[in-house]
This record gives C-alpha cells, sequence and structure tokens, in this order.
C-alpha cells in the first residue's frame, strides 16, 4: 500500500523560495526569531563588527520588507540554513530545531522585489514640438504672416472658436494676434513649469537679507567660514547639498529657530529628519571653527587704544561680567528640574556667565549651569580669578558677591554700592552708582545681541540640551565678527 504524503498551506516566507510542507519530505520550517531574545555578532556594511537583534540579523539577511513582516504566519524553510545551524544535525529528530545563533545563510534572495521601471514621459520641450491641425488651417487663411508656436490650446473656447474660423475659413487680424499672444504665454507656462529648480541660499543675495536669515554680517565672513569648514572637515562622501547650504542650514536654525520640517520644505533635496541629523552633526564641528574669536586678551590689548571714556573712571578693569539665563523644556529626571529651577525666572533654565573687555568684546562664555545655581558659586568655579593679574578689576552687579574670592587674589570689585540700613546714598556713592551703571549697561547690549537668535529665545529643547554649549560658542563667535557695540568716537583718542 502506497505510503499518503500530507500537504498543507505552510510555505517558505523567503522572496522566491517556492518550498512547501510535505510530510514526506526532511524540510523542515522555522518561525522568526523574537524581539530581544539575544543578540548575536554582525559585520555591518562598513566591515565593522557590531552586537544586533537575532531577528533584525534575519530580516536583513533575508531581505524582508514591511509589508512581509505583517503577515501572520512568517516561516522560513530549512534550505536557508547550513548543517551546523541545527541542533544535533546527525540524528534524524521528529523536529529540527536551530541553535540560538543560527541566521540563515543559505539561497538568499538577491533583491525582495523585482519590478520593470516605468517608461520615462517624453519632456514639455518634445511633446509640444508640432502644431495642431487646426493651427496650422487657421494660419493658412490669414492675410499676413502668423507665427505658430509650437504648443496646443487647451482651453475649450479656443478650441471652439479656431474650429468656426475653420469653417468659415475667414479670420481677422486682432483675433489673430490675440491668439499668438494666449499661446506664446501657454508656452511659456508649458515649458517651464516644473522644470526650474530654484535652489534656497540663491534668493539670499544682499548682506541684509543673510544676516536676517542667519546672523553672519556679511558674504565675506560666510566664505571665510566656509573655506575653514571645508579645510578642517572635508567631505568623504557625496551630499545633496552643498556645505554652503548645509552651513546656511545650520544658521538659519540657529537665527530663526525654524522647525526641521519648515527647513526640509525651503532646502527641497533633504528631509526633516535629514536637518536634523546635519543639525546635530555640524554643531560641535561649527563650535570648533569658531571657539578661537572668545579668546582672553592681554591687559596691554585692552588698556592701549581699547578703553571707552565710560571707562575712564575704571581704567583697571579687565572684565565685565553678568549671567544670563536660556529658557528649556522641563526634563523628565527630578533631579534636572531641581537643577534647572530658576528662582528669579520662575521657570527652568540654564544659566550662562559672559564676561566682556571694556571695548565690548565677548572674552569668557561659562559652561552652562542650571538656573539654581548661584552668581558666586558660577564664578567660583569659572576659574576666571586665575586669568586676572594682582591690582586688576572686575566689574559686577550687586548679584555677584565675590569679595572674598577676589580678595584672596588682590582683585578689586567694581560693584554698585549697598544701601543696607540707611536711607539714602550719600552724594559720592550715588555717582558712583551712575558710572558703573553707564560703564555696566553694554554688556546688557551684549545679552540682548546674544538673544536676537530665537533659538535663545525661544524655549529651548531638552532633547538637544548637549549642544547647548557649543551652541553659545557658535553666537558668540559671530557677535564678535558684527559691528561692534561702541562706536569709534566713544574711544579715547590717541
Amino acid at each position: 500500500m502506497a505510503s499518503c504524503n500530507k500537504k498543507s498551506n505552510t510555505y517558505c516566507s523567503v522572496y522566491g523560495c517556492s518550498t512547501f510542507y510535505n510530510s514526506g519530505s526532511d524540510i523542515s520550517f522555522h518561525s522568526l526569531p523574537k524581539e530581544n531574545t539575544n543578540k548575536i555578532k554582525w559585520i555591518n556594511k562598513n566591515g565593522t563588527s557590531q552586537m544586533i537583534d537575532r531577528r533584525q540579523a534575519w530580516i536583513l539577511r533575508l531581505r524582508m520588507d514591511t509589508v512581509s513582516l505583517k503577515k501572520t504566519q512568517i516561516k522560513i524553510c530549512s534550505q536557508h540554513f547550513v548543517k551546523e545551524d541545527f541542533i544535533l544535525p546527525d540524528f534524524k529528530v521528529s523536529r529540527a530545531r536551530l541553535t540560538r545563533e543560527a541566521v540563515p545563510s543559505q539561497n538568499l534572495p538577491k533583491l525582495s522585489i523585482t519590478s520593470k521601471s516605468p517608461l520615462k514621459r517624453k519632456s514639455p520641450k518634445k511633446r509640444f514640438l508640432s502644431p495642431s491641425a487646426d493651427e496650422l488651417e487657421v494660419a493658412k487663411t490669414c492675410d499676413f504672416d502668423l507665427v505658430i508656436y509650437p504648443l496646443h490650446l487647451h482651453s475649450e473656447s479656443n478650441l471652439t472658436d479656431k474650429s468656426n474660423y475653420v469653417e468659415d475659413n475667414v479670420i481677422s487680424q486682432e483675433m489673430a494676434t490675440q491668439i499668438v499672444t494666449v499661446t506664446s504665454a501657454d508656452a511659456q507656462v508649458q515649458v517651464t513649469s516644473g522644470a526650474i529648480f530654484v535652489p534656497f541660499v540663491s534668493l539670499i543675495d544682499t548682506s541684509k537679507k543673510l544676516n536676517t536669515m542667519t546672523g553672519i554680517p556679511t558674504f565675506e565672513i560666510l566664505n571665510q567660514i566656509i573655506y575653514l569648514f571645508s579645510k578642517e572637515y572635508p567631505d568623504t562622501r557625496c551630499h545633496r547639498l552643498s556645505i554652503k547650504e548645509r552651513l546656511i542650514l545650520v544658521f538659519i536654525k540657529l537665527k530663526q529657530d525654524l522647525s526641521f520640517a519648515v527647513l526640509a520644505i525651503l532646502f527641497k533635496a533633504v528631509s526633516g529628519e535629514t536637518c536634523r541629523a546635519l543639525y546635530n552633526s555640524f554643531i560641535p564641528l561649527l563650535a570648533n571653527i569658531l571657539r578661537p574669536l572668545i579668546y582672553w586678551p592681554s591687559k596691554t590689548e585692552i588698556i592701549s587704544n581699547n578703553m571707552p571714556r565710560c571707562f575712564k573712571n575704571f581704567i583697571e578693569t579687565r572684565v565685565v561680567l553678568d549671567c544670563t539665563e536660556i529658557s528649556v523644556q522641563s526634563p523628565k529626571c527630578l533631579s534636572c528640574r531641581i537643577k534647572l529651577y530658576s528662582n528669579y525666572k520662575g521657570t527652568y533654565t540654564f544659566k550662562f556667565l559672559v564676561g566682556i573687555s571694556p571695548g565690548g568684546l565677548i572674552t569668557y562664555i561659562s559652561k552652562p549651569y542650571g538656573g539654581r545655581a548661584s552668581d558666586k558659586i558660577i564664578f567660583e568655579q569659572s576659574g576666571l580669578v586665575n586669568k586676572m593679574s594682582k591690582f586688576d578689576a572686575v566689574m559686577v552687579d550687586k548679584g555677584f558677591l565675590i569679595d572674598t574670592i577676589c580678595d584672596s587674589q588682590s582683585i578689586k570689585v567694581i560693584r554698585p554700592p549697598f544701601l543696607r540700613n540707611k536711607k539714602k546714598f550719600t552724594k559720592e556713592e550715588s555717582l558712583l552708582t551712575k558710572n558703573i551703571a553707564k560703564a555696566r549697561v553694554h554688556i546688557e547690549r551684549i545679552n540682548q545681541r546674544l538673544k536676537t537668535f530665537k533659538i535663545l529665545q525661544n524655549k529651548f529643547p531638552w532633547a538637544h540640551a548637549h549642544l547647548m554649549d557649543d551652541i553659545m560658542t557658535i553666537i558668540g563667535g559671530i557677535c564678535n565678527l558684527c559691528v561692534p557695540i561702541f562706536g569709534e568716537d566713544k574711544f579715547n583718542d590717541v
């Protein structure tokens, strides 16, 4: 009696494999591994080794797409494995089992989907090379030379009019001129629509537009940044955007704080996720290039010809200090929320210590601190005392209670006097407060210039908190390249 081999609807899900289950066959079927069961060693396209999920390794090896993965029953036959992938391969068992490291390696698909590419449509120029029969007939009936443009008239009214003119075999010169005019206008639209791509950066053609969009004052500075960036970080692969376009994209994000979706619309060649990745990778590189613009000048540089007249009573001043706060999104971590909450602002903030020279140049920007940190603690941890010499002076506001720290290094603190238990200031104290405020107001102008970049005006995203230090360095460097806050007439005569 002949044995009956049972068949079922179970089949191999690998593209190009036509194996079905048969009880009389030695071929076994195996399901996809579950997610996060175990990790295996994987060699990626770059040739480097990494640990990935076993299920993901099967998907990559078998070239499965999202449509295939939606199926409820996904089975892989044993013809895609080698003998060493099975447990007890030399013994005949009722149900073959794979090892925990087994990955398909035999009879792999070359492509998951094969389809013929669609026929390419003719370009608009080739599509409308010859005039219609109606247009030629109208031209023959004219009493003057009529130039027929190589385009069809798509308007129903125009088609009706032309057929009437052909039947009557009469046409006036005015109507013929009108047909030619309409045809010419339509020809321009048909030939050029969809064929012209204007890069967004080409619209930024003046220094005013450049400053508005990016915060960079002139094209000379932009070209120099592009040159330095290309020299330090040359491209190692092809990109859809040039280095100039990528740098402008990053600076537009800093200046205008546009979303990545909007940037993807402006720069049509990339997606929003590409803009995000480009932004995250370019910020540290730009910070390395612009960091030398924020430097600590020598005492000779400050005193010689760079001391404004408003500092004539404070010529020993080496630096003017103030703290500025940037609003940030509420983090999920409770400890971070405690450190970031600012009682002064009533919200979560990053706090920076900013120092400028008497001439208005940014000479120091601290690391970001939480809004809870006091001005005294930030100054103490900044190490600015070690950068100054004996008998130098530092100008601060009343929030900097740093007398003890500065006295230990013989550094003078220039600060408005406190009223304390007095009813009013003396005449000398009032004049001192006035002179200090007149000189110190310029660091407030610097803080205002920093916050012309809207990324510092709006609530800063917590997901980009790791970029905050580099962003402040970039913006501070660009501010140092802008027009000085002091005019030439504000300095002492040489």
